[in-house]
């Protein structure tokens, strides 16, 4: 099974961080779905939640290293504002790492092994 990595904004303010990682969970949700194994970064919010003292850099450091040994990524939509978001695309490209924008894509790649350009 091909691990995805679900990249996507979410650092916001409240209201707007509840909606974006509303938003990477259904993504998220329906790649599963489709077959993959995902790793979902705003998952780590619980963590946070929990021991109460983690930083930004806590989540971003924790959630690279699951993104290094993702098969792909997949960017929600609503990422262009996302600094993370870029430096996760980067990072996933200087991996040669596949990085998808449509899930439609993401399905052709798994199954015929090739990128749509």
């Amino acid at each position: 099974m091909k691990r995805v990595y679900i990249a996507g904004k979410l650092n916001d303010n409240a209201v707007d961080y509840i909606k974006n990682f509303n938003r990477m969970i259904k993504e998220a949700e329906a790649i599963r779905k489709m077959g993959f194994a995902v790793f979902v970064p705003c998952l780590d919010f619980l963590m946070g939640v929990i021991l109460g003292y983690w930083e930004y850099r806590d989540y971003f450091q924790n959630s690279q290293e699951w993104l290094r040994v993702a098969d792909a990524i997949y960017v929600c939509p609503n990422w262009r504002s996302s600094k993370g978001t870029k430096k996760e695309i980067a990072i996933a490209r200087e991996l040669n790492i596949p990085v998808f924008f449509d899930k439609k894509d993401l399905v052709n790649w798994r199954v015929n092994g090739t990128m749509l350009l």
